[in-house]
């Protein structure tokens, strides 16, 4: 791989790491320190209005596209943590409100 971005940080970015031509391409929203020690770099987010009316507009347009693993409705909340922190998950959960 060219580059990788990590936003969940744990074992997927050992495994990013490993994937890549450059330890330098790799970044991590979520774990500073971890991606700092594979040669990596940690990138803040914060997210503003500009920001996330731009990312709207490229889902819009289908240049961007967020895969959704799974739909939980809001009672069953502890159920979608769950999954999130069993660690397989490979996309977005989603909870209906």
């Amino acid at each position: 791989m060219d580059v990788a971005l990590d936003l969940f940080g744990g074992e997927a970015l050992d495994v990013s790491a490993e994937l890549l031509s450059r330890p330098a391409r790799l970044v991590s929203t979520a774990d500073p320190e971890h991606v700092t020690r594979l040669g990596g770099s940690y990138l803040f987010v914060k997210p503003s209005t500009p920001d996330l009316t731009v990312l709207a507009g490229l889902v819009d347009a289908g240049r961007l596209a967020v895969h959704v693993e799974r739909t939980f409705p809001l009672e069953q909340a502890a159920a979608a943590q769950r999954l999130v922190r069993a660690g397989h998950v490979r996309g977005k959960v989603v909870l209906e409100v």
